[in-house]
């Protein structure tokens, strides 16, 4: 590789994880790695400064290239809502001495979601990961997000809303408020009670994370696949709320039939297939017909990459944009085989 072109890094971090990948102007993609949460209302900076350090030192060493200051470095993580939250990142990223000062950007991960999803073009793109959020971007360039407050006033559909409504439906199954469900059996298993009792002492002496609540959102999606009717209402619920978020997205941005929004959807609740798309399609189709959802691009992280590369003046051509897709596609048949 010259060592005259440009490199920039592109992270992605929500609840659950942080990546960070590293690629040059031409769209080479030259290392990627990830380590644990990106969102600082979650863990605090001094834990995300850790796991951004991490994750880029891991990338530099998966690039085989010795690590040097990236020439810009974009960051689209959970909980950026802020300019108070934009200046701690910028602090951290400061402190680690990967990129120069002035070419630090520093978003929510819904923008590097909508970046990469969609190559820089207009549209939308819902994240249903650990959280819940929507946002989009129509052809004159006004944005609107619906979604993302947060777990405890919002996050409806996502990992940890499933999570926690798993732990209800079990207590409400077990005190015949509601109906019988495997998901009991499951969850306790999932928290190693011997008694449904305990899951009280679990959650409130014990305690439990975002990402421990969001780790048991498996447990419904396999629990639905099988027919479990609980999980299923559970599944169908989050759907339609998943939905509403693109419906207002779409309302607010103008998209209509004569206009209709692509939609991109990432997060860690997309790897269910099915049991995931098949009540977000039905949903969407009641509530927003003008939005289809297509397939992703690139990745939020290497949306990441787009958004720096445009900070170093190099606009996202669709030539870049297929070599930074074969990259990403190469490493990810590697990790398969």
């Amino acid at each position: 590789m010259n060592s005259g072109k440009q490199i920039v890094i592109g992270v992605d971090g929500g609840g659950t994880r942080l990546r960070a990948a590293i690629a040059t102007e031409e769209g080479e993609l030259l290392g990627i790695a990830e380590a644990g949460s990106g969102n600082y209302h979650d863990v605090g900076a001094d834990e995300v400064r850790t796991n951004l350090g991490r994750a880029v030192s891991h990338a530099w060493a998966d690039s085989g290239i010795k690590p040097r200051r990236a020439d810009a470095i974009f960051l689209g993580l959970g909980s950026i809502v802020t300019e108070e939250d934009q200046d701690v990142i910028r602090t951290v990223v400061r402190e680690l001495e990967i990129a120069p000062d002035d070419r630090i950007g520093v978003d929510h991960d819904l923008r590097v979601g909508l970046a990469g999803g969609l190559a820089g073009q207009p549209g939308i793109v819902l994240i249903a990961g650990t959280g819940s959020s929507c946002y989009g971007r129509n052809d004159q360039g006004q944005t609107w997000q619906a979604g993302g407050w947060g777990p405890i006033l919002d996050d409806p559909g996502s990992s940890y809303w499933l999570g926690l409504q798993a732990m209800i439906a079990s207590v409400r199954a077990h005190d015949g408020r509601g109906p019988d469900t495997i998901l009991r059996s499951r969850v306790m298993t999932e928290l190693g009670l011997s008694n449904i009792r305990e899951i009280l002492r679990r959650v409130e002496l014990t305690g439990m994370k975002r990402c421990e609540i969001a780790a048991l959102a498996p447990l419904v999606t396999e629990s639905a696949a099988c027919g479990d009717g609980v999980a299923h209402s559970l599944m169908e619920r989050g759907a339609d709320e998943l939905a509403l978020m693109i419906e207002t997205v779409a309302n607010r941005l103008g998209f209509g039939q004569t206009n209709q929004a692509s939609v991109v959807v990432t997060g860690g609740l997309t790897n269910s297939g099915e049991v995931f798309f098949g009540p977000l399609r039905r949903s969407m189709q009641r509530r927003a017909p003008e939005a289809c959802i297509i397939d992703s691009q690139l990745p939020p992280v290497l949306g990441g990459v787009l958004l720096a590369l445009e900070m170093v003046h190099v606009p996202a051509s669709s030539t870049l944009v297929e070599r930074l897709a074969a990259g990403h596609s190469r490493r990810h048949e590697q990790c398969v085989a």
